[in-house]
């Protein structure tokens, strides 16, 4: 008698944290024939448990409800974004995979939400899975950025004290930078030569070594050529808050360029935003933030045999 097909399940997962490059990530495998990307990014499954605790949980699946379903039993062809909470819609998420030699999805929260290290294990005790850690400081004020983009006009000592004092809202800010304590919990549910942990600043040295490595770490062909040459998901902020404001009223989340050729498109987005580099940062709040973050930063780099006293300066 034939044996049933199997269903496709993931064999490597990119688990963040947010805001260290883990974007750039995803869309680089995805140009891989040897790799499936899962083309749902960020369907938290495996931290559920922790989302539920949100007080929008209930309304977000209710909304999501009829066109998630819609999505799974299409062609999946076009990427999307949805919280999957039941595993059999999991399941369907990856019933377009084939021969691929590595299977994955890309979940940033997975790194910090207390429930998912237990929960992947209890699913997939063999999976293998990618993090990259990033400045905690520089991150958190890639989070400040992200405020001021959506409107946000408070200082980054302002945002930082009240970031750093809790609140939910700060989960992924703030709790996504303690590398120290959700690596060591990833450690106790997952042997060691089952992760890939990289820095965001050796990515953004020489991408095509990191990738080249972690094509490696998943199995499939390292020297296969793709295109790493575009930094995705920048955190960026508008140059005249009051021009996006108007944009977003009218257009919601359009680019003002979107309909320009590419190299067009790509200068107008330099005009319009501003970048990381055009910020400076108080020496005395960059101490702050590294003050909170030092002992996770010592304990990251014990725990990754790694020197990371860049970030204690």
């Amino acid at each position: 008698m034939a044996t049933p097909n199997l269903p496709k399940l993931p064999n490597f997962l990119i688990a963040g944290p947010p805001k260290g490059g883990t974007t750039s990530l995803h869309h680089y495998l995805r140009q891989h024939p040897q790799v499936y990307m899962n083309p749902i990014k960020e369907p938290q499954f495996f931290a559920i448990a922790d989302l539920r605790a949100r007080d929008d949980y209930a309304a977000t699946v209710a909304r999501e409800r009829a066109p998630l379903r819609a999505y799974l039993d299409g062609a999946q062809l076009d990427p999307a974004q949805y919280w999957i909470t039941e595993w059999d819609d999991y399941v369907r998420m990856f019933r377009n995979a084939r021969d691929e030699v590595a299977i994955g999805e890309a979940s940033v929260n997975y790194f910090w939400m207390p429930s998912a290290a237990a929960t992947i294990r209890s699913r997939l005790p063999n999976v293998r899975l990618v993090f990259m850690l990033r400045d905690p400081m520089e991150r958190l004020f890639a989070w400040y950025m992200m405020a001021l983009r959506r409107g946000g006009r408070v200082t980054f000592r302002e945002w930082a004290e009240r970031a750093m004092s809790g609140g939910p809202e700060y989960g992924p800010a703030v709790d996504g930078g303690r590398f120290g304590t959700h690596l060591a919990r990833f450690l106790t549910h997952f042997p060691r030569e089952q992760m890939r942990i990289y820095l965001y600043d050796s990515l953004r040295a020489d991408t095509r070594s990191v990738v080249r490595d972690l094509l490696a770490f998943l199995g499939v062909d390292p020297d296969r050529p793709l295109d790493v040459s575009r930094v995705h998901n920048p955190t960026v902020v508008p140059r005249f808050p009051a021009v996006d404001r108007l944009r977003r009223q009218v257009l919601g989340n359009r680019s003002l360029t979107s309909w320009l050729p590419g190299p067009w498109h790509q200068a107008l987005k330099r005009l319009y935003n501003r970048r990381r580099i055009d910020f400076t940062i108080d020496p005395a709040d960059r101490r702050m933030v590294i003050d909170y973050y030092r002992d996770e930063i010592l304990h990251a780099a014990d725990l990754i045999g790694r020197d990371l006293s860049g970030w204690l300066r």
